[in-house]
């Protein structure tokens, strides 16, 4: 790997993405750190940092609210501003210096974070500043790099391109998958084959890297954060052409899911809907000093965003949600068919607020909280489905009834494969309300019934992407399609 020039071109890789984010409120550069020629591990570490940092912007509920406005659980008739009324109306319209974009840029800015920061811990850097490259301390840090980079690339794909199985050979374009420091633009889209290979080979590295236990503390990326998303790769490839030879994209998924779980720090909260504890979506606000109490996130966390202060809430843009505010015209809707899906005996029902005839989710209802990106719950319920879709009923059913016996739901016993199958998809969508799995986990469902819809548009039609922004375009670069679902 040459080095030769670097500090000009990281400069101008970091001067580039500062000056397009000054509006998206991201976090700034680290201070007291030479961002151009770092003297130490621990000056890398902040930069390393700063794309956990980052990662509040576009996941602090910004894509999620936006997945789940293209998908059929919000009621777009209120509560959505111009730019996500044409979310919502799929529209296809070219945009730029918009909410979306600053979407997308947010996920790019962590992968450029942890771009910079694998490039100084090529083992050359590290010799000519006088580090060993082959001390864990490095070596964790690269799986936490690599496990940031393909994440956000999984992300951001989702928003940008079809899910896998929309043509049979994953050949329908992806994005960019950008490996490299120096180009913060100018790459053309990879294939959902390439991106999905490059997923796959960050994560498994990132794996081995990391140990079960970050040696920093539990809020940064270890062993089982890797292999959640893993498990959330698979999961979503689902229906399509196998990742793997010879092995399922549901067995991948499975496996993965079920070495997250057994490896992971994070228990199932079987006291999560019970009385006052209704909230995964945790972290106890100090009155004396506007902090959270960042030890204690919620149990079911695997990987997430902590909320330090109210000055430094990550997690702000799950508020629109939340039915404590004065309802008003920014104050997102729930479909009522959502509500009338959920028992009336599930202690879940009293998630969503009944107001004046409209319905509201209180899931986000407080002043402050972390953000389980990866969760306990999530896993399980990849689990369950994919072992129902590679014949493994009994741990369906046993990962199931966990989820309805917490909700105060009858377990089940005996029923069917595809039962089962239907009763975790149903599952999902009620206990992940508002996180942003649902549009996902239909455009997967999508590749297998092929007549199926999304609020009355089919699973596949061009309103179903996000547009690029105008900024990333330039000659040669493949814009998505236009046309919309009509």
């Amino acid at each position: 790997m040459k080095l030769l020039n670097i500090n000009k071109i990281v400069l101008g890789a970091l001067l580039f993405i500062t000056t397009f984010f000054t509006a998206c409120d991201l976090e700034e550069l680290p201070e007291n750190v030479n961002i151009n020629d770092p003297k130490s591990l621990v000056e890398i570490q902040e930069l390393l940092n700063n794309a956990y940092n980052n990662l509040g912007w576009p996941l602090g509920g910004n894509a999620q609210l936006f997945s789940d406005i293209n998908g059929d659980n919000i009621n777009g008739l209120a509560g959505l501003n111009v730019d996500e009324t044409e979310i919502y109306n799929r529209s296809t319209s070219f945009f730029n210096n918009t909410i979306r974009d600053n979407m997308y840029r947010g996920f790019y800015r962590i992968i450029l974070d942890a771009n910079v920061a694998l490039n100084f811990l090529a083992p050359e850097y590290l010799q000519s500043i006088g580090e060993d490259a082959t001390s864990s301390q490095v070596q964790e840090m690269r799986g936490e790099a690599l496990f940031l980079r393909a994440y956000m690339h999984f992300e951001v794909s989702r928003f940008m391109s079809h899910s896998p199985g929309f043509t049979p050979d994953n050949s329908h374009l992806g994005v960019p998958y950008r490996k490299d420091y120096a180009n913060a633009i100018g790459e053309i889209r990879g294939t959902v084959a390439q991106n999905y290979a490059d997923m796959l080979s960050d994560l498994k590295e990132a794996e081995t890297l990391l140990n079960a236990m970050n040696s920093k503390n539990q809020y940064y990326a270890n062993k089982a954060a890797a292999q959640a998303v893993l498990a959330k790769v698979y999961f979503q490839a689902g229906f399509g052409p196998d990742l793997e030879t010879g092995k399922s994209n549901y067995q991948n998924a499975f496996d993965y899911a079920n070495l997250a779980l057994q490896g992971t720090t994070a228990t199932f909260d079987n006291n999560l809907y019970q009385g006052t504890n209704v909230y995964r979506f945790a972290g106890a606000l100090d009155a004396t000093n506007n902090t959270t109490n960042t030890a204690i996130p919620n149990v079911e966390t695997i990987f997430g965003i902590i909320s330090e202060s109210t000055a430094n809430s990550k997690g702000d843009g799950f508020r629109r949600y939340r039915s404590d505010f004065t309802i008003g015209n920014v104050t997102v809707r729930l479909m009522q068919e959502v509500y009338n899906s959920i028992p009336s005996t599930d202690k879940r029902r009293s998630l969503i607020d009944v107001i004046d005839g409209e319905y509201f989710l209180n899931k986000f209802n407080r002043s402050i909280f972390h953000v389980p990106l990866l969760h306990y719950s999530d896993i399980l319920l990849i689990r369950a489905e994919a072992a129902a879709e590679t014949n493994n009923v009994a741990q369906a059913e046993m990962d199931i009834n966990q989820i309805l016996s917490r909700a105060g739901l009858s377990t089940v016993t005996g029923i069917s494969r595809d039962q089962l199958i239907d009763l975790a998809r149903n599952q999902r969508r009620i206990e992940l309300l508002g996180e942003g799995n649902r549009v996902n986990d239909l455009k997967r469902i999508g590749v297998q019934e092929t007549s199926l819809t999304i609020r009355n548009a089919p699973w596949n039609c061009n309103g179903m992407l996000f547009q690029f922004p105008a900024t990333e375009v330039f000659t040669g670069f493949v814009q998505n399609p236009v046309g919309g679902c009509n």
